[in-house]
């Protein structure tokens, strides 16, 4: 069939690769985005003055991604609460760790000035 005898006109199969090609730049788009927007989220606590501690599932704590002795941790949070500004500590315990293992490291975290919060797996 001749294009200039269709029924539809001759752009009726130009709009057809201008709708593919808005749906696959929308859906890369999209993609972009579920890569991007979990990495800008996990940027924006340092930005933010939180500092977080990650709670491991045999009980090694972890800041600013070094291994921490549980006896140190009250003098890091001192030197935390000495320091420019109020610092937030978010406490992230892996999802194996004990609940008891997480109130109980919870209180001793609780006892500084510091705002203190809690990030579930």
């Amino acid at each position: 069939m001749n294009a200039e005898t269709d029924p539809n006109g001759p752009w009726l199969p130009s709009l057809d690769a201008l709708a593919l090609g808005a749906m696959a730049t929308g859906l890369a788009l999209l993609t972009l985005a579920l890569v991007l927007v979990p990495q800008r989220l996990a940027q924006r606590p340092a930005s933010q003055g939180i500092v977080r501690l990650h709670l491991a599932a045999d009980g090694q704590l972890r800041l600013w991604n070094q291994p921490i002795p549980s006896v140190q941790l009250i003098g890091v949070l001192q030197r935390l609460e000495a320091g420019k500004g109020q610092p937030t500590v978010r406490l992230v315990p892996d999802r194996d760790v004990p609940w008891g293992v997480v109130q109980r490291l919870m209180g001793q975290l609780g006892r500084s000035d510091l705002p203190l919060e809690l990030q579930l797996p």
